[in-house]
């Protein structure tokens, strides 16, 4: 099953349309990589994800990697790289400006002081969750309530597979929040 999310393509378009920078921000798994790739194919070259090492280092030297590129530019995971928003200023400041960002990021305080400090009047946010009875229909209700909004529950094809995701996800955000790694002397 493929849920088209509309509307949300809508936004992103229409924040591309007017602004040099749009920051795609939401919950891990909430969709945002699929929506970029509305966009902008994953093989092209002004295509960044930074969890993928070769994308990183081809952001080694980021105005030399990011500089040439023309049309839409998408960085996925820019939290994992907090030098670029100072690069990412320069490059929205140019004239002509020859490439528009879209860069995706979970919707963390820390990515929105980073931004905000360094983009402040050149981008657009746009916060994605997950699905909604807009998206999905009235139909869908009773699903929505039981299995939540994240893609990957939602669309899982048994019951005990959405069940198991959903306790998997939760079981990681809660170790990521409350274990604390031990000191290193």
């Amino acid at each position: 099953m493929n849920i088209v999310r509309k509307a949300m393509i809508e936004s992103i378009h229409a924040a591309l349309g007017r602004s040099r920078i749009v920051v795609l921000a939401g919950p891990r798994q909430c969709g945002k990589t699929t929506l970029a790739r509305e966009f902008l194919n994953e093989d092209s070259i002004n295509y960044f994800d930074l969890e993928d090492p070769a994308s990183l280092a081809r952001l080694d030297e980021p105005m030399t990697a990011l500089r040439q590129l023309n049309g839409l530019v998408v960085i996925d995971e820019v939290q994992r790289r907090p030098g670029l928003f100072p690069v990412l200023r320069v490059l929205a400041d140019r004239s002509p400006l020859t490439a528009r960002f879209l860069i995706l990021g979970s919707a963390s305080g820390e990515l929105l002081r980073q931004t905000s400090e360094s983009l402040a009047g050149r981008m657009e946010y746009i916060l994605i969750g997950g699905f909604n009875l807009a998206e999905l229909g009235a139909q869908a209700e009773q699903a929505l309530w039981l299995r939540g909004g994240f893609p990957l529950s939602y669309l899982a094809t048994q019951e005990a597979d959405s069940l198991a995701w959903r306790k998997s996800f939760i079981r990681t955000l809660l170790e990521r929040v409350w274990w604390t790694p031990p000191s290193r002397q």
